[in-house]
This record gives structure tokens, sequence and C-alpha cells, in this order.
């Protein structure tokens, strides 16, 4: 059971919530995005003024969870401006800094961070009041020669300028939570949406198709729940097919690896704030999964893919040190699946096995477990296919793909006559036409 943070803090303090967004630049000035992280970090940053009593409570505090490596639950009372929900937290430091003032005063301040799984309502359209102040940049992207010359050859890859807009918005409660609910709903940079630049706000009167410039959304609160956010928004083009649009914000592909062990397999969901995913009946962890590219030897005879685990809670370490290395030579598979976002669920008829071998070369540390992934001969566990000369059918199993008999019959000797007696004669591998016993005389 995890202890509760129930130590008072200052009503002036900060959020920041984060996500992780890779976008791929395409021609045009078009983009590919695809979220990392399912679920948002939050980090609150709190400030303390402590008497010496309650200064040795916080340190006590820090040192019970630290100590632990542990986490601890935090609720973010509405009083303070929160939603009163409460959080699975941990520090995000080994320190714990206090300037001290006479009579044993001190000020701190803390960094608390967590997954925030809490569900979103409906965003609706980014229309609330903001300042008429605002910075607007009009940009290009030019590629020029990297030393200047009398020719300086240029080239332009946008068609037309894309815009850019920084916006400030009032010192209210109810702002601050409606853009917190829309920024986490568009998981910051992921979504695009459309906004309209007021003329009463110094614009247009234009709809503009826009993102969120930035995979972070800081807040500095204060008493009563005030809050202070400048954001910037960043234009972006259509494609040119909407249903691509559609597809690209509700499908994002996730990596899963299964090493397989007698006695418990390891299940490993990459890199994901989402806590776990169902795969196939198998429970797959969110964990740090790093792998590089696949490598073959000089000759080609082997391929491999270097895997990087977390091992910081000792999870493979445990492993070895209760069955021994049964890591080196287990099967593993790493899995591209697809996930709606929408519903976190996996879709059925999209999935490729990226890459599938057997592990070896494992090296531990106190953070990674780093293993080879490796497949001889391309995928081929034999040099050569288990097949021989003879006039019997060199089909190893009745009725596979190989065979192909599909009729009722349960059993066959592998002969040419019984392969005819049930009409498969043109599925026959072997050579009738040789001879049982062939004796040459010298």
């Amino acid at each position: 059971m995890y202890p509760t943070f129930d130590i008072n803090y200052n009503s002036a303090y900060s959020t920041k919530i984060e996500f992780n967004t890779t976008i791929n630049e395409k021609m045009k000035g078009r983009e590919q995005r695809y979220p990392v992280w399912t679920y948002p970090k939050r980090i609150f940053t709190l400030s303390f003024n402590k008497s010496p009593q309650t200064r040795k409570q916080l340190e006590e505090f820090f040192v019970t969870v630290m100590g632990a490596a542990g986490k601890f639950y935090f609720k973010w009372e509405k009083e303070k401006g929160g939603n009163d929900e409460t959080y699975l937290c941990n520090f995000d430091a080994d320190t714990l800094e206090q300037t001290i003032y006479d009579y044993g005063f001190s000020e701190t301040k803390l960094n608390l961070e967590c997954i925030d799984e809490n569900p979103v309502s409906e965003a609706g359209e980014l229309n609330f009041y903001h300042k008429a102040e605002a910075t607007f940049i009009t940009e290009f992207y030019t590629v020029i020669d990297r030393v200047f010359t009398a020719q300086n050859e240029r080239k332009s890859y946008w068609d037309t300028p894309k815009k850019s807009w920084t916006l400030k918005f009032e010192k209210n409660d109810k702002n601050r939570k409606l853009l917190e609910n829309f920024f986490i709903a568009k998981r910051g940079r992921f979504r695009s949406f459309d906004w309209v630049w007021e003329k009463e706000r110094g614009g247009d009167g234009k709809t503009y198709h826009v993102r969120f410039d930035e995979d972070t959304l800081n807040t500095e609160i204060y008493d009563y729940g005030f809050g202070e956010i400048s954001i910037r928004i960043k234009e972006v083009f259509k494609n040119q097919n909407p249903f691509y649009e559609i597809e690209k914000d509700e499908i994002i592909p996730r990596k899963l690896l299964k090493i397989e062990l007698d006695g418990g397999s390891v299940y490993i969901l990459d890199n994901e704030t989402l806590d776990s995913l169902v795969y196939d009946g198998e429970t797959y962890l969110g964990a740090p999964l790093t792998h590089g590219e696949i490598e073959k030897d000089d000759n080609s005879s082997v391929s491999k893919l270097n895997i990087e685990l977390s091992n910081v809670g000792l999870s493979i370490s445990g492993i070895i040190g209760q069955r021994g290395d049964v890591i080196t030579g287990a099967p593993a598979v790493l899995t591209l699946i697809f996930l709606d976002v929408n519903t976190n669920t996996i879709l059925p008829d999209y999935k490729q096995v990226l890459y599938a071998g057997r592990c070896n070369n494992l090296k531990l540390d106190y953070e990674t477990a780093a293993i080879d992934i490796e497949t001889s001969l391309g995928g081929y566990e034999l040099q050569a296919p288990v097949m021989k000369y003879r006039t019997s059918c060199q089909v190893r199993r009745f009725k596979d793909c190989r065979c192909k008999y599909k009729g009722k019959e349960t059993t066959c000797d592998r002969t040419f006559a019984r392969c005819k007696e049930l009409g498969n004669q043109e599925n026959f591998a072997g050579f009738p036409q040789m001879y049982n016993e062939l004796v040459i005389k010298v």
C-alpha cells in the first residue's frame, strides 16, 4: 500500500502536461504524426514555506518514499485549483533541497510526476476568450547551399507558407481547465483542429487548420485557482484525401516483445504510458524497450536484432537469479500491432511479425538488459531441406500444406499407389521411377 502525500503546500504553484509525439515531415509541407504515449505525463511543482516542525515532516516523508524508491498518492484538491482526482506519483529527483532562514524556517520546491489516466470530456473548439495580444509568424521552408557563393542555390519545399500564433489567455480558473482539457483531448501535437482567427482579436476572420506546436502545456496557478497560460499553435496542411487524416488520428502502431520462457514468459509493450495491453490472451506491460537495425555477419549466415529492456526493477536479473540463464536460447518475437487510440483496443486484422529468433549475448547492468535476437541462415533452422531422393513421398505430415489432401481418409503409407488411390497423385513428393535398390559392380 502506497503512502498518501498530505502535507500542506502553497496555493501558488505550477503544473505541466506533457505528451510525446513523433512528426515525420513529408513533401510540400504535409505531416505524418503519431503519439508515442497514450496517456500524458503530469508534473506538479509544489512550493512550501515551512516551520521547523513541518519541515521535519516533509523530510521524513521524502526519506520514507525515496528509501524504498517507491510511489505515493497525491490528491489535487479543488481548493488549490485542482480537480479532486487522486494521482499515483513519484518524486522526479533524488534530492530534497531547502533554503533555511532564521529560526529554522525554510523554503523548498518539489516536483511530483505521474501518468494522468483520467477520462477526458468532449473537447469542443478552441473558441474561448484569449487576449488580442498575440505573436504572429509566417514561414517557408527553404534549402540553401551550406557555403555562400555567387550561385547561392535555393529550393523551396513549400508552395504556400505556414502560419503560427502565440496566444495568451486570461488568468482564470475556467479558461485554464478548458485549455488543459482541450490540450489532452488533442494529445498535444498529435491531433489537428480548425481554429478561427477572429477579427476582433486582430485577425482576418478566416478558419485555419492548426495543431499545438509543443507537446507540453505549462500553467502557473495562483490563489483561488487562477492561472496564466501562453500557447503556440501552428498551421498544418490537410491531406488531399480526408479519410487519411481520420485514419491517422485514430490508428497508431505499437510494438510488442515476447520472450517465451518455461515457468513464465516476458511480455513488453514498448515505451508506453498505457499500463498494460492484452494481445492473444497475454498481458503486455508498458516498459522501456528499444531496438537497433537488423544486422548480418560477413557471410550472411546469421542475422540479429539488438534489443534493450529495462532492468531497473531487476526483473530480468530476478529471472536469472531464480531460474538460471533461461534467456539464452529462448524464442523471442517482436510484433507490430495497431491500436485504436479512442478505445485502446487492438485491430484484429492488422498485425505483422517484425522479427523472430532466439535470444543470445545477454548483458545485464543495473539499468538495462541487452539481448541479441538471432536468426540463423536467414530464418532456416537447417542448411538443407529435410528431403531425400526416394520412391516414397517426402511430405512429412499427411494433409499438411504440401500434401494438400482434403478428403476423409486419416492414414497414408507414403507410396505412390496410395496417393493415386486417394486421387492426390499431382501432389506426390517422391520419385516413384527410381530403383528401390541399385547395385553397381566395378
